[in-house]
């Protein structure tokens, strides 16, 4: 009888839940696999906190359906979850931009595109994007990119903000091959973003009634929080996972694997799967210099999040909520108005539950804010945004020190570099938001990948 492989999988988050969840469903009693987490919780970065009756996301709040959102919407399905998922409101699909002082509604509808300030200059956008010749530069950040393909003001007043909302990093240093490969691809192989979205080739249909049924919605969440998605994981996976422990080093022979925790316990396994951020998994090898420096030259944003609840109805627009154009030198990065995306969500129909951003690499000062502070920024942005001057029945302040990793230029030479290093070491493999994707949608897409490549390479 062939012995089961032995698989560690270093982070519960949703990486590490998602690859052990799809290395049991493809391979079965052909792995033993082991979930080493250094937390008592899983979910990572998705954590949904009720604070009296308000519900509060500290990470993710939703999740697109186009896109790797179809991969999601399958393990939805996979769990058992479908009664638990919810749509975002209709009024979601408002979204504004903070422009020259005020809020300003993105258009909803092409002919509105001439009369709104944000859209000065689109038919002369458009047609650049049409005429310009594709660049011959390997990379390039996303502020050249778009500067090149539509102008320098349309990045500054709509991409900027949008990538502020994602990445909560510069346009400047960011990668339009790593952040955006899509529509890098595009441009490479039609010359124009426009001619590309024209050509896209439509997938077909999805095979699962609910599938299909909910790729015609936006976003999607769950009626508890996106925290109800990495519950049910590590509750279906609660036999593997090891919450509490926390890796120390990682050796490897030439049989297999050997993972020294900070007890001083050894676990050995003839495969270790890393889904935990390069920046913690660096000092683990510190005998592979090379290897660690690599991991390390990853930089990180830190956010600093303020969830603000009130028990009455106080924004005057519905929306999904506001970005604010780095120009624009304002103290936060945006505001999601979290009630009237997800009011299922809300305990009472008077109810107003916002999200403040503040930080990113636009404002590293961030990390030496204190709790009462970052709160103090909140609420006077509020009052000059929205005029909101009601002090919040409830406040929480978090500060997410590293939390999203930046794909600079020159993100895909580094990730050939790393893939250089493991092929020498075999027994390694890397995942999670700080090499391919940011986005749930991508973690869970990545996952079911790798798992398909170790079923392939077992059989």
């Amino acid at each position: 009888m062939v012995r089961p492989k032995q698989i560690v999988i270093l982070g519960a988050g949703i990486s590490g839940l998602t690859t052990a969840w799809f290395l049991k469903q493809f391979l079965d009693e052909a792995v033993r696999i082991t979930v080493v987490e250094k937390s008592c919780r899983a979910g990572g970065w998705i954590e949904s906190l009720r604070l009296q009756e308000f519900l509060f996301e500290q990470g993710p709040r939703s999740c697109r359906t186009k896109g790797n959102g179809r991969e999601t919407l399958r393990l939805v399905e996979e769990l058992g979850l479908q009664d638990q998922i919810i749509a975002a409101h209709p009024s979601a699909r408002s979204r504004f931009v903070y422009h020259q002082k005020s809020l300003h509604s993105l258009p909803s509808h092409p002919l509105a595109m001439p009369f709104n300030p944000l859209m000065k200059g689109w038919l002369k956008a458009c047609w650049r994007d049409w005429t310009s010749p594709k660049s011959a530069e390997e990379d390039e950040s996303l502020y050249a990119f778009f500067s090149r393909r539509l102008g320098s003001d349309w990045c500054n007043r709509l991409i900027d903000p949008f990538i502020s909302g994602i990445y909560a990093g510069d346009s400047r240093k960011l990668s339009i091959q790593s952040c955006f490969p899509v529509l890098w691809q595009w441009e490479q192989e039609h010359g124009s973003l426009l001619k590309g979205a024209w050509r896209h080739p439509r997938r077909p249909p999805s095979e699962s009634a609910f599938v299909s049924k909910w790729e015609k919605e936006p976003i999607f969440s769950f009626k508890q929080g996106m925290e109800r998605l990495t519950n049910e994981l590590a509750k279906q996976l609660e036999e593997i996972i090891r919450f509490s422990c926390e890796p120390k080093a990682i050796q490897f022979t030439s049989k297999e694997v050997r993972i020294t925790l900070t007890s001083g316990e050894q676990i050995e396994a003839d495969h270790v799967i890393s889904a935990i951020p390069a920046l913690s998994l660096a000092p683990l090898l510190a005998s592979h210099s090379t290897l660690a420096e690599q991991l390390q030259a990853i930089p990180y944003a830190t956010l600093m999040v303020v969830n603000l609840g009130y028990r009455k109805k106080i924004l005057k627009s519905d929306g999904f909520g506001y970005l604010i154009p780095s120009q624009e030198k304002e103290a936060i990065l945006g505001c999601v108005f979290d009630s009237c995306v997800f009011p299922q969500q809300n305990a009472c129909e008077e109810e107003t539950r916002l999200t403040v951003m503040i930080g990113g690499t636009r404002y590293p000062e961030v990390e030496t804010y204190s709790e009462k502070r970052g709160k103090e920024i909140a609420l006077e942005a509020m009052q000059n945004h929205l005029g909101i001057d009601a002090e919040p029945d409830v406040a929480y302040v978090r500060l997410a020190r590293q939390a999203i990793p930046q794909y600079e230029v020159g993100h895909q030479h580094l990730l050939s570099s790393l893939r250089r290093q493991l092929a020498s070491l075999q027994r390694l493999t890397l995942t999670g938001n700080s090499f391919d994707g940011v986005s749930v949608n991508d973690r869970v897409a990545q996952a079911r990948i790798l798992a398909e490549d170790f079923a392939r390479s077992s059989s």
